[in-house]
């Protein structure tokens, strides 16, 4: 069937609004280099969503993480969610000024882009433990995964490397885990097969595989969650 003018001119004007819907990355270059508080850090057009402190650099000061989220309503007047990006702000203490030291806008899912886990609003998916940042987030549906990600500061480089990684890809129907933890700090990885174990309720190991992996630098600003 011809399509016409009309029909053709009508899809297009109901494609716009989801295009108009797509999350915009943060530019990072719009974030400065220093600041006073945590707000100074904040582009127009975006909020902070979640706050985690704690020292990271080692010198006896709190430092400040922020989890910025693009501002505006969660969804629009039908009810369909809004897709909003997020990023990741890394700030030390030095004295009485902020200094940024990590910013990534790939390491965190936008608010949608989890799948049917996705979690708008969503707090607690970065701490910190030790001195060391946590990255932790789910995605997908039936098939989901689950990422752990560790970064610690590097004072050499000034920047937040990827010490290591633990990812769990799970079929929720059938119970199978495919496990694999890499301590990217001296190339050890541990890979595991597990099946849940309805009867025990917990999940029962089937293989253990040990292996060395080669050793980059990776940091924060290289990760890009989708890859995982």
């Amino acid at each position: 069937m011809r399509m016409t003018p009309t029909v053709l001119g009508l899809l297009l004007s109901l494609s716009l609004p989801a295009l108009a819907q797509e999350p915009t990355p943060l530019e990072l270059s719009k974030v400065p280099q220093q600041g006073k508080t945590p707000q100074d850090f904040v582009p127009s057009g975006w909020k902070i969503e979640d706050t985690v402190r704690g020292d990271l650099d080692k010198n006896g000061s709190e430092d400040v993480v922020l989890q910025l989220v693009e501002a505006g309503p969660d969804s629009d007047s039908e009810g369909a969610a809004i897709e909003h990006a997020r990023a990741l702000l890394v700030l030390l203490t030095d004295g009485a000024t902020l200094r940024r030291a990590g910013a990534s806008n790939q390491v965190l899912y936008c608010t949608t882009c989890a799948g049917t886990l996705s979690t708008p609003g969503a707090v607690g998916q970065v701490k910190l433990q030790k001195g060391v940042l946590l990255v932790e987030q789910n995605s997908g549906s039936r098939e989901m995964t689950h990422s752990l990600l560790r970064f610690r500061f590097e004072p050499k480089d000034k920047r937040f490397l990827l010490i290591g990684e633990d990812i769990e890809h799970v079929d929720r129907a059938t119970g199978s885990i495919d496990k694999t933890s890499t301590n990217l700090l001296t190339g050890q990885r541990i890979s595991e097969k597990l099946q849940f174990d309805e009867k025990k309720n917990k999940n029962v190991p089937l293989s253990t595989k040990k292996e060395k992996v080669p050793v980059k630098k990776v940091f924060l600003e290289d990760v890009n969650i989708s890859r995982y």
